[in-house]
Parts: C-alpha cells; sequence; structure tokens
C-alpha cells in the first residue's frame, strides 16, 4: 500500500518534472537559432525608420550613443538620437532626429507599453508628430506641447525622451560627445 502511494506520487512528479525540461531545452534551442535573424530584422527595422526621422541623410554613421546623418559627401546634416523615457505603462522608447541647425526633422516611437485604448491610441494617431520642425528647446506639455486628455503621462513620456535627445544634440554641437 505504500508503494502504491509512492508511485502514485512519484510518476506524476517525474513525468512532469521530464515535459518541463524538454519544453526549457526546446525553447533555449530555438532562442539560440533565430536570436540573429530576430537581431538582423530589429536592425532593418531600425535602419528604416531611420530614413523616416532624416530622410534627407545619404547614409549614417553610427556613434556609440547616437547617429550621424550625412550628405552624399559625407558633410554631416545632423542628428539621430535614441533615448527612452517612462509613460503611463512603462518605457516609451523614441527616436529623434535633429538637423545641424538645431531643427527637429520627426520623432518617432520605436516601443512602448502604453494600454491600447488610450496611450497606445494617441500614439498611434501621431502624438509624437508635433515636434516636426520646432527648434531644440525644453519641450513641456501644457507649455509648448499640446497634451491629449487622458494621455497626459503618455505625452510627457515622449517629451522627457525627446527631451534627452534635445540634450545629447547639445552636448555634441557645443564641443562635448563627437
Amino acid at each position: 500500500m505504500k508503494n502504491s502511494k509512492f508511485k502514485d506520487v512519484l510518476y506524476p512528479v517525474l513525468s512532469l518534472f521530464f515535459i518541463c525540461l524538454f519544453s526549457v531545452l526546446l525553447l533555449a534551442v530555438t532562442n539560440e537559432l533565430t536570436k540573429d535573424k530576430i537581431a538582423r530584422n530589429n536592425k532593418g527595422a531600425e535602419d528604416r525608420l531611420r530614413e523616416v526621422v532624416f530622410p534627407d541623410a545619404s547614409s549614417y554613421n553610427e556613434k556609440e550613443s547616437y547617429v550621424e546623418c550625412l550628405d552624399k559627401d559625407g558633410g554631416i546634416l545632423g542628428y539621430i538620437f535614441v533615448t527612452a523615457a517612462n509613460g503611463y505603462g512603462g518605457e516609451i522608447k523614441v527616436m529623434t532626429g535633429i538637423d545641424s541647425k538645431g531643427v527637429i526633422t520627426n520623432v518617432k516611437v520605436i516601443s512602448h507599453t502604453e494600454t491600447p485604448s488610450i496611450g497606445g491610441k494617441a500614439i498611434d494617431e501621431g502624438l509624437a508628430d508635433e515636434y516636426k520642425g520646432k527648434t531644440v528647446t525644453a519641450f513641456e506639455v501644457g507649455k509648448n506641447i499640446d497634451g491629449l486628455t487622458g494621455a497626459t503621462r503618455t505625452a510627457k513620456g515622449i517629451a522627457d525622451a525627446v527631451n534627452k535627445a534635445a540634450e545629447s544634440y547639445s552636448a555634441i554641437t557645443e564641443g562635448g560627445v563627437k
């Protein structure tokens, strides 16, 4: 009788253990086989987004914390920065293009975890488009940037990310990092 209870417990436990072990191994192998392709796809998507954020550039020169946008002769037209800030639902990752005169060429949200109903909808409807054509300054929702009712924290998160890009731009153009 004791032996029967032992089998009743041991077999299901061992079965679950091996099922879990097999699942983990299968996921690890799948991850290993696909990680390079996923990285290439992500890089390709980011490269395509660069063309949207800074359309006048002929080529790009990647630096450690930013990208130089170059004309056909290799002259610097401006810079692209990828920055992040917190919104309502978490991190909002933004790509900002700033030309050599300090004018924002475009701002695009790369990724976010905002709620689909309000914050996500505001992003999808072009909340970041408001920055295009503006001179680099400290952006503040409600002062020089319009917010969106119900998505104030999302708008503030985008403004904070663009402000980080503006700070990096200022550091580069005022003799900082090159």
